[in-house]
């Protein structure tokens, strides 16, 4: 019971991270095949369609022979031959060809090339800049400086008190031993209470009950986390108040309101004046109305990472 407050509750949500960084490269790699498919998709497209050749004059269409019929009527001796010097400079160079331009397969795989990229770019940043936000434990939104304060104001305290009066009977008190468990982070601050309680003929709680003869009865349990817990630091203590509903956990079935709620104040300091982090024995008090109880000697220790 005394050892389940220092166990981390945050081991489940490290496989976040991992798990999300896989989803990225994933999703990077279906863009990419996106891509290829859409550029094997377009070249085979433009490879089905080649340009259209010129076209040629179709066959069977008259062509004028009016310039023809002019220069050489029907029954002459045709065109004289061209007479003359003879040229004696070179036959005039043709033109070069125009620049062919890009096929417009190849445009298109430059496109979805470049749009693959910056699409990989962006997945990339996105998953650096979650890794970037997330903290080892899956948790978000605290900076390095709120971790810094939260360790450092972190404490927690197992105190085991003596007798107190719960409640006053016609013949004797019923009287408990009360153990705490409290911890806190610098924000968040959780307590677990037991009640042990005996049924007493006597006017006080003893120091023993077993020894005074008082009666066991059932066990009370209360829990309590913020913000109706209240935990504030005083010097290398804590001072802790709340009001705890407690519950009867009876073996083989499901806790059962008491429908009791009891109003503590602790303060809890370290025993020795000597400083420094880890647990060591401490002093406390509880109070419960009008009672109060010290801690039992030997037994009440404190952690402080202060």
């Amino acid at each position: 019971m005394l050892g389940g407050m220092d166990i981390p509750a945050a081991a489940a949500g490290s496989a976040t991270v991992p798990w999300f960084a896989l989803g990225i490269v994933v999703g990077v790699l279906g863009v990419l095949l996106a891509g290829l498919t859409a550029a094997l998709v377009l070249r085979r497209r433009v490879a089905d369609h080649p340009a259209a050749a010129p076209a040629a004059a179709p066959e069977g269409l008259a062509v004028d022979d009016l310039p023809g019929f002019l220069e050489t009527p029907p029954g002459s001796a045709g065109a004289a031959p061209h007479t003359g010097w003879a040229a004696l400079t070179a036959p005039p160079v043709p033109a070069p060809p125009a620049p062919v331009p890009l096929p417009r397969a190849r445009r298109d795989t430059v496109v979805v090339l470049a749009s693959m990229a910056v699409t990989a770019l962006l997945l990339v940043g996105a998953a650096a800049a979650v890794a970037a936000a997330s903290r080892p434990d899956g948790r978000r939104g605290h900076s390095s400086s709120a971790d810094a304060t939260r360790d450092r104001d972190g404490a927690a305290a197992r105190l085991t008190f003596g007798g107190l009066v719960l409640e006053p009977r016609a013949v004797g008190v019923t009287a408990t031993y009360p153990v705490v468990e409290v911890s806190t982070d610098g924000e968040q601050a959780r307590a677990h209470v037991e009640f042990p309680t005996f049924n007493c003929l006597t006017g006080e709680a003893p120091p023993d009950p077993v020894a005074a003869g008082c009666t066991r009865t059932q066990t009370e349990y209360a829990e309590l986390a913020s913000p109706e817990l209240v935990v504030d630091r005083e010097g290398d203590g804590l001072r802790v108040t709340g009001r705890f509903p407690t519950e009867l956990r009876p073996n083989g079935s499901a806790p059962t309101p008491t429908g009791r709620v009891y109003e503590l104040r602790i303060t809890v300091a370290p025993a020795d004046a000597g400083a420094g982090r880890g647990w060591r024995p401490a002093d406390g008090v509880l109070e419960l109305g009008s009672g109060r109880a010290d801690t039992v000697d030997d037994v009440s220790v404190l952690r402080s990472d202060s």
